[in-house]
């Protein structure tokens, strides 16, 4: 039968034993007593106020964790990282360019398929407390973004610098091999080479729309350049044709080859062909032609003829609007519109009769270092860098592309919109070892045929000796 005291009784001794096995109030820790894991963030293209809204967003749903930011100047980045890492005194987390994941591949942490974080409950403070109290301390396993995250919902090109096949001992033999299909970086933007033009130049020479065509912009840089009688460039159609004084001249470079159809290298065998690609119909060495192209416009005796190696860098010359076109990308916009010169900006122009855009991509990407001592929570820390809602942030308030294809659509920014709309058909292409050996055998291999030192083909087979160096 039923006994109102026996269920008091019940009741009781339930509670008792809970307590006792510590279900009931708990302890409050004071939030000084757990020490927070700080990650050290080496950057150099995203300034300390693009990333305090995100880093603080973050820290504030992981308490336990802390981001320390450092934004170093280029000319500084990589002797700071080598020495750093070599001292074991290096960052958590680190940026290189998208072409150096070769060259740090072995002090890369790759992205594991989970991580484990320690995330602190808070209780709100009482009354005359100052500071929250954790209540308790929970274990957290996320999902980190993986291989087929990158091939779904990145722009294609991102998967060929950021995954690698990595061999491990196999599951079912100490003998046996498995291989893995690992993410060693991921970007928080990206960015293509595109062409900038000065309006007031181009319209006070009956010129009203940018090139789309190689062709045209011959045909525009003739009209426009100025040689007087002594060879010296009165005014310059374009700058373009040399080793210097460019922004990044190789990326220029490549994406005419690629635009013609040009193979750069045969990764399974480890070795550069663009110097032997030969198109079969007619047995024409379209990467010969790609490099006469290009060097034509800083030879005197040609028709094309309108920049040098004795000219200002390009985009000072361009700022003072003493040029008409020059190549660059979307993070050159803020130092020109800065310039208040009169320019706009175009897709990258193509061979007559290509069936659609091609140009080179060029990003940094954000790596774990593998001497870490947290790389569970710098991959969560870039896993969540790396949400849809966190990259448009970038987007829209640092004036970045987003890594993401569907993001494209929601830039409003005009001039940041045509290099967006170029990054569903850019390529990359150098997947060696080593990125600035590769850069310098293409510099090489331009400043020969200019100052002519070597034939065109001579320099062809030069500078693919040396990238073939850097791929083995």
């Amino acid at each position: 039968m039923f006994s109102p005291n026996s269920f008091v009784i019940k009741i009781i001794i339930i509670f008792t034993m809970l307590m006792s096995f510590g279900f009931g109030c708990r302890k409050r820790i004071p939030i000084e007593s757990i020490e927070p894991v700080t990650l050290e963030y080496w950057q150099v293209w995203n300034n300390s106020f693009d990333m305090k809204t995100l880093i603080e967003k973050y820290e504030k749903a992981n308490p336990t964790i802390k981001v320390r930011f450092r934004n170093l100047r280029f000319e500084e980045y990589e002797h700071e990282m080598l020495t750093a890492l070599a001292e074991d005194r290096g960052p958590d987390i680190f940026s290189i360019p998208h072409d150096w994941v070769g060259l740090y591949e072995e002090s890369i942490a790759p992205a594991p398929e989970s991580v484990e974080i320690k995330r602190a409950i808070l209780q709100d403070p009482k009354p005359g407390e100052l500071e929250p109290t954790i209540k308790e301390v929970v274990t957290d396993r996320a999902a980190i973004i993986n291989a087929r995250d990158i091939k779904r919902n990145y722009y294609s090109f991102v998967k060929d610098d950021v995954l690698r096949k990595i061999e491990s001992a196999g599951p079912d033999a100490p003998s046996s091999v498995a291989v893995k299909e690992s993410l060693m970086a991921v970007p928080l933007s990206v960015d293509t080479l595109g062409l900038y033009y000065n309006i007031s130049i181009l319209e006070k020479n009956d010129i009203y729309d940018p090139p789309q065509t190689w062709q045209r912009f011959q045909e525009d840089v003739m009209k426009i350049a100025q040689v007087n009688e002594d060879g010296e460039i009165v005014e310059a159609g374009a700058a373009f044709g040399t080793a210097v004084n460019l922004i990044r001249p190789t990326d220029i470079l490549s994406a005419l080859m690629l635009q013609t159809g040009v193979t750069m290298i045969d990764e399974e065998r480890g070795f550069a062909t663009f110097h032997n690609s030969i198109r079969e119909e007619d047995k024409y060495n379209i990467g010969l032609e790609a490099l006469r192209f290009y060097t034509d416009f800083a030879d005197p005796v040609k028709k094309v003829y309108t920049w040098n190696e004795s000219q200002e860098h390009a985009l000072e010359a361009f700022k003072q609007g003493r040029i008409a076109y020059m190549f660059g990308y979307s993070y050159n916009l803020p130092e020109i519109r800065a310039s208040r010169v009169n320019f706009g900006v175009a897709p990258l122009p193509v061979p007559v009769g290509a069936l659609g855009s091609a140009t080179i991509a060029n990003y940094w990407v954000e790596a774990v270092s593998k001497k870490s001592k947290h790389q569970n929570e710098a991959w969560h820390f870039l896993n969540f860098l790396s949400q849809p809602e966190n990259l448009l942030v970038l987007q829209s308030t640092a004036g970045k592309i987003s890594p993401l294809k569907e993001q494209a659509i929601k830039i409003t920014d005009p001039e940041l919109s045509v290099f967006a709309s170029q990054a569903p058909q850019a390529r990359v292409w150098y997947f060696g070892k080593s990125a600035p050996d590769a850069e310098d055998a293409l510099i090489q291999m331009i400043a020969s045929v200019v100052n002519g030192k070597q034939s065109l083909e001579d320099a062809l087979a030069s500078g693919a000796q040396k990238v073939t160096a850097t791929l083995r």
